[in-house]
């Protein structure tokens, strides 16, 4: 089991964002539905079948900010082979819409026949072939009235859920991105491999908050180098039966180590002093979280590598355990990478 200590990690992959109600960000589920926006005001809402369907089925809707913006549907049922779909055809009500394609982005003619069709009903069918799925309905204004309120769309033309008279000029513009200059990465050297036992040693519980029940020869830690003279411990801190919590130091690669804990920066300006599975490469750090063995509800950050540490440049997580391995997130944080010239 995860040390208790690591347990507010997989609650955030449940609840990240969720009590977060600024008009910018947020993530919210309601029912079978859930919504994120992002620091840009980009909007994203997935929705599922029953949570006691035996068949997964996702119906993934995205809008960006402004008033000119389009919304994007996409619809995925779940196969557990390799059978490729062929046509599905959606049926609500009495209406039937054919010829639509498996996770691919809807015409803007299918989206404004089905999108109405959808908010005054309980449930679709999903079916392609001999093969069918339940599309859940329930939570979906609820999702489109928050992601309508987060854009300013609420009453004027452009609402999802509830539109109105009111000008297309009061929709809310798109927020810019935050820049991150990422540092070129630095090629690992020979004796770096000698330094992660050394620097680790000088550390109280072996680099961990509490003391780990992990043998330390059976610990799965690194060392990665940030710069020419400062390296990065990722450090294993406990243990579940599918993922693992690590903290992170950076350090001196000589004596003395002068080892700093690292705090990361999360999609609600908060700060944590440890991520699950995580993984380095090229100067970016990613953490990986899941919620349930499959990772059908997750977490995932990517930070990358910059002058004043690492900073976080995207984040993405999906709240509800609806039985699709991997999960389907939606986006909480997006940053726009500043690569060194030539990378």
């Amino acid at each position: 089991m995860i040390n208790p200590r690591y347990a507010p990690a997989l609650a955030l992959a449940l609840v990240c964002g969720a009590a977060h109600a600024s008009a910018s960000a947020g993530h919210f589920t309601f029912k079978d539905w859930e919504v994120a926006c992002d620091n840009t005001r980009r909007c994203e809402a997935a929705g599922y079948q029953k949570e006691d369907a035996a068949e997964p089925v996702v119906l993934a809707l995205a809008r960006d900010a402004g008033a000119t913006a389009s919304v994007s549907l996409k619809l995925s049922p779940y196969t557990d082979d390799d059978a490729k779909l062929g046509p599905l055809t959606v049926q609500v009500g009495q209406t039937t819409v054919r010829g639509l394609r498996a996770d691919v982005e809807l015409t803007p003619e299918h989206v404004a026949r089905l999108l109405p069709l959808l908010l005054n009903a309980e449930s679709a069918k999903i079916s392609a072939g001999k093969r069918s799925w339940t599309l859940s309905l329930a939570g979906l204004k609820a999702a489109l009235l928050k992601l309508d309120d987060v854009q300013g769309r609420v009453g004027t033309p452009t609402a999802l859920a509830m539109p109105g008279t009111k000008p297309a000029s009061a929709v809310l513009p798109p927020l810019p991105a935050p820049q991150v200059k990422q540092l070129p990465a630095v090629a690992t050297r020979k004796e770096d491999g000698k330094l992660l036992p050394s620097i680790v040693k000088t550390l109280k519980h072996g680099g961990c908050e509490s003391p780990v029940d992990i043998a330390d020869g059976e610990r799965q830690n690194e060392l990665h180098r940030l710069s020419a003279t400062q390296v990065l411990l990722v450090l294993e801190c406990g243990r579940g039966a599918y993922q693992s919590s690590f903290e992170l130091w950076t350090a001196n690669d000589k004596a003395p180590y002068a080892p700093k804990p690292v705090k990361l920066p999360d999609a609600n300006g908060r700060r944590d002093a440890y991520l699950m599975n995580p993984g380095f490469d090229n100067n970016q750090l990613t953490s990986f979280g899941k919620g349930r063995g499959i990772g059908d509800c997750n977490v995932s950050a990517t930070w990358a590598w910059t002058v004043t540490g690492f900073q976080l440049i995207e984040a993405s997580s999906g709240q509800l355990c609806r039985g699709i391995p991997g999960g389907y997130p939606l986006r909480d944080y997006t940053a726009t990478v500043i690569h060194p010239a030539g990378k």
